[in-house]
Order: structure tokens, then C-alpha cells, then sequence
């Protein structure tokens, strides 16, 4: 009996360390599709929804790189207000789809333009296909748009600072709030921010996103701004311009209130803003 279950024992591990063989044979073996990357140079976009202005070229640069097998077949498909027929010729000289010919291309590397002469949105889908049959794709939603971009509607954002705690409610705008003087609140930028004091009348007059950008880089860019009282109740209409991450906003300081309690002095800075 014994040397019956040592025999089992046996035949067991040797199948377990077959079986884990034949795994790792399988793992190492199995096949490893192409990568794909598209970048549109004008937004450094790299697939999904983008906005461009009329006019202004959408610019596919493609970089297919081989996985197990050698790149085949290079598509795209174009889907909306702007699709065209035949697609335009590469930069290379190609016309698509593009059949990868030489056996030993370990990438193909390109670039090919559209016109966004219609507005609306068009879906851009670019494939490449290897020896195997696998493929991958990425796509583009563009929508192209005329001339300038209305502001969005006013929204309400609230600030508070709770005795010796920092600011909340400001890093939508890449603003700060850390400490107050002994009359005023003092709002800051963060680094990489850019503020200005754009004048109360701004509020109504800058009605997209080109005029408010251009307003700002027009203006003298602060560090702070520090026109709500630490002390007192009181209302403004204090209009600031902000670009963080790429975004402008157009703020408007309404309100601020003050209170004091067992956690300290509690300052609520209300108002709007548009971006």
C-alpha cells in the first residue's frame, strides 16, 4: 500500500509539472497584437472627442508598431459632415487602405490631413491589421465648430475658509486661500495659474471664450486678490479672469460672509462664474 501511494504521489506531481509546463508554453506562446498610436498634432489629442475651429487642418500623425506577426494592412474610415471619398493620400505618398508590403517593417510611420471645411462632427477610425488577423483601432470624434465659442452660463461656486484651514472650493480655478490679513481674505494662484482684475463691466461684455482669452493676456496678471473683508459682511462685484489647465474662467465675487465660532472666524466667499 505503500508503494502503491508513493506511486500516486509520484504520478501526480509528474502531471502537475506537465501541466505547468504546457501553461507556460502556451503564456510564452501566445501571440502579441500591434499597438497603435495617433496623435492630432494641432490638439496633441489621442483619441476620443476634440474641437476644432473651422478652417484649420486636422492633422493625423500614425505610429503602427508590430507585435508577433509583421504589420499588414493599414484603414481608416471616416463617418460624418466631413467624410470623404476617396481619403486623402499620406504624406508618404500613400492611398488607403494602405497595404504594408516589406516583410521586415517593424513600424509604419505616416501623416495624413483633413479639411474641416463643413461644421459638425465627424468620426475619424484608424485600424491596423497584422499577418495574424489582429487588429486595433483608435477613433477621434472631431467636431468642428464656426468662429467663436459662447461662454457657458453662469454657474454659483462657494469658498470657505474655517479658521486656520486652508481655502475649499477654489482648485476648479487653480486658486488658493490660506491665509487673510487683518481686513481681507487672500485669494492666490496656484503655480502655472494666470489671474487678472478684469473690471466689473466684463461680466457682460465678454461673451465667448476668444474675447475672455484675449482679455486676460491683455490685462496685468496678479499674484492675489484680496477684495472680500476678513471682518464684515459685506457684497462686491469683483470680476476676475483665470486660466488654469488650459481652461478660461471669468469669475465674479458677489458676496462674502463672516462669523466667528469654536473652530474660528468663518469666511464664505459666494459669486458666478463662466467658462
Amino acid at each position: 500500500m505503500k508503494l502503491r501511494s508513493l506511486y500516486s504521489l509520484g504520478l501526480a506531481g509528474t502531471l502537475l509539472l506537465f501541466a505547468s509546463a504546457c501553461s507556460d508554453d502556451e503564456t510564452e506562446d501566445a501571440p502579441v497584437s500591434p499597438r497603435l498610436d495617433i496623435t492630432e498634432v494641432g490638439t496633441a489629442s489621442t483619441g476620443g472627442e476634440i474641437s476644432i475651429e473651422q478652417g484649420t487642418p486636422i492633422v493625423f500623425a500614425i505610429n503602427a508598431i508590430k507585435g508577433t506577426s509583421d504589420l499588414d494592412v493599414f484603414s481608416m474610415t471616416v463617418d460624418g459632415v466631413n467624410e470623404v471619398d476617396p481619403l486623402p493620400t499620406s504624406f508618404n505618398g500613400n492611398t488607403f487602405p494602405y497595404q504594408i508590403l516589406s516583410d521586415d517593417i517593424a513600424t509604419y510611420v505616416d501623416t495624413v490631413v483633413f479639411s474641416s471645411s463643413n461644421i459638425g462632427t465627424t468620426i475619424y477610425t484608424f485600424t491596423v491589421t497584422d499577418g495574424l488577423g489582429s487588429s486595433v483601432s483608435t477613433s477621434f470624434d472631431v467636431t468642428v465648430f464656426s468662429g467663436d465659442i459662447s461662454l457657458s452660463a453662469p454657474e454659483p461656486f462657494t469658498w470657505t475658509r474655517v479658521g486656520g484651514a486652508a481655502g475649499t472650493g477654489l482648485d476648479q480655478f487653480g486658486l488658493q486661500w490660506t491665509n487673510n490679513t487683518a481686513t481681507s481674505a487672500i485669494v492666490a494662484i496656484n503655480s502655472g495659474t494666470t489671474m487678472v482684475n478684469l473690471g466689473a463691466a466684463a461680466w457682460t461684455d465678454l461673451q465667448t471664450q476668444q474675447a475672455l482669452n484675449a482679455a486676460i493676456n491683455a490685462g496685468t496678471t496678479i499674484t492675489q486678490y484680496s477684495g472680500v473683508s476678513s471682518t464684515a459682511n459685506g457684497t462686491y462685484s469683483d470680476v476676475l479672469g483665470v486660466i488654469h489647465n488650459g481652461v478660461n474662467y471669468i469669475l465674479r465675487v458677489e458676496q462674502g460672509t463672516v462669523s466667528t465660532g469654536g473652530a474660528g472666524t468663518t469666511i464664505i466667499i459666494n459669486g458666478q462664474y463662466k467658462d
